[in-house]
């Protein structure tokens, strides 16, 4: 089925994999670090009684909020491409199209020229937000942030990328989806984890990965260097080990998860994947690595971390 729009670092392809590890007696599934919450939108969670979706980013969480409402967005992203809406032009040259669209892409997301990425005074939803960053998500090469990736919004039929996510929008498949999201928050992992802990509850994690390059190089793709490092990593490994909730917990290995995670008293899986996101990279394949607080096998043992 796929998540609404792409998402660097996304788990698209690996979501069958993941989900097999996820046990399904579970009454509350939470995705803490949700980005385009890939997981539930490709897989089952209607055993659920409550589906959490959560993102610190301001932008994305609004983003959701503002698709649950999918007549009202589908409205709303209509008008923009009328006359005098963000996103009209009255042009049908390919040319002209993408030149249009890259200035229209490139100077959103330029500090100097607009402060889209800058002024987060405003509250969810916010519809108009909601317009403008879905042109900018979907028109990301890889759906990186933004700032540090180029246009790539045109298909090659010369339509917006920003089509697709309209058509998504009118297919029962996805409004059920959006229907079933029971809460959306824009909290720090920290709060959101207080707050849903519970015997009930399962975290899904997949929280921006610590790389050891010394180059800062993937940080830098996620836009999470600066809010996202080395004391997150631990805080968050800290508050994993005292939670009521089953957890999974998705990484690329780095040499403190042993420390952190001992084998002998999580639960380790690994697998190698393709990584669409690397395209950039010589480096396509990468493994990708699961930690839990339970037998997957039986799914329903909380380790007894003592």
């Amino acid at each position: 089925m796929a998540a609404l729009t792409g998402w660097f670092g996304g788990k698209n392809s690996m979501s069958p994999w993941i989900y097999s590890y996820i046990p399904k007696n579970i009454k509350n599934y939470i995705e803490v670090f949700s980005g385009s919450m890939a997981i539930f939108f490709n897989e089952d969670f209607t055993h659920c009684n409550d589906i959490t979706f959560n993102d610190y980013n301001k932008l994305q969480a609004n983003f959701i909020m503002c698709c649950k409402d999918y007549d009202k967005m589908l409205s709303e992203l209509d008008l923009s491409l009328k006359s005098g809406g963000f996103l009209y032009l009255n042009e049908s040259d390919p040319t002209k199209m993408k030149k249009y669209y890259r200035d229209l892409y490139t100077d959103t997301k330029n500090p100097d020229k607009c402060d889209f990425y800058d002024n987060m005074d405003w509250s969810i939803p916010n519809y108009e937000k909601a317009v403008i960053y879905s042109f900018m998500i979907t028109s990301s090469f890889n759906a990186c942030f933004a700032r540090g990736a180029g246009f790539s919004g045109i298909t090659k039929t010369n339509k917006l990328k920003l089509t697709t996510l309209i058509n998504k929008l009118k297919k029962e498949e996805y409004r059920k989806k959006l229907d079933s999201l029971t809460n959306i928050e824009c909290l720090d992992f920290g709060e959101l984890i207080i707050k849903y802990d519970s015997i009930d509850s399962f975290l899904y994690l997949d929280p921006p990965y610590k790389y050891t390059d010394g180059k800062g190089t993937h940080d830098k793709d996620y836009g999470s260097k600066d809010i996202f490092g080395d004391l997150a990593h631990k805080r968050l490994s800290d508050i994993l080990k005292n939670t009521k909730s089953r957890w999974c917990l998705s990484y690329y290995w780095f040499e403190e998860l042993e420390e952190w995670f001992p084998r002998d008293k999580y639960f380790w899986t690994e697998r190698e994947f393709y990584r669409p996101s690397a395209s950039f990279s010589n480096d396509k394949k990468g493994k990708e690595l699961l930690i839990m607080n339970y037998d997957p096998k039986t799914g329903n043992e909380h380790v007894d971390i003592e």
